[in-house]
């Protein structure tokens, strides 16, 4: 595991409800240019988890806290693989800087979780008809 992206991925394991199975610290090529995007793909029980870590992401980008929106997709490790994987990633259309985007992955890994399980109190709430 690269050591950039580490953090992160230990925090989404952290939570006890995304199991990461590959992840990307992101890389530029020889004249700098962005050749990798950062990413972690993990497996998740819940899409209400989903829901809550897609927020959560956003609410950073709201707040400023990172250079670029990330976004929650969804994907697949391998063809004959049925289970459904999903990706954390920065959104295609943004122009990314690999500095910027390397500090998101410090951000997230220092900021998720209070807001991931905020959003997530909420929609429990909201299920319950609180």
């Amino acid at each position: 595991m690269e050591p950039l992206v580490a953090p992160l991925v230990f925090e989404l394991k952290r939570l006890g409800v995304f199991y990461p199975c590959w992840s990307c610290e992101g890389h530029a090529d020889q004249t700098g240019k962005l050749r990798t995007i950062p990413r972690v793909w993990f497996y998740a029980d819940s899409v209400v988890h989903i829901r809550g870590l897609a927020e959560a992401v956003n609410r950073l980008f709201n707040e400023h806290r990172l250079s670029a929106r990330w976004n929650v997709i969804v994907t697949y490790s391998d063809a004959d693989n049925p289970d459904t994987t999903f990706s954390l990633e920065p959104q295609a259309t943004t122009e990314f800087s690999l500095n910027g985007l390397h500090g998101d992955l410090r951000v997230m890994s220092e900021e998720l979780e209070q807001t991931f399980w905020t959003i997530c109190d909420t929609l429990a709430g909201a299920a319950a008809g609180e």
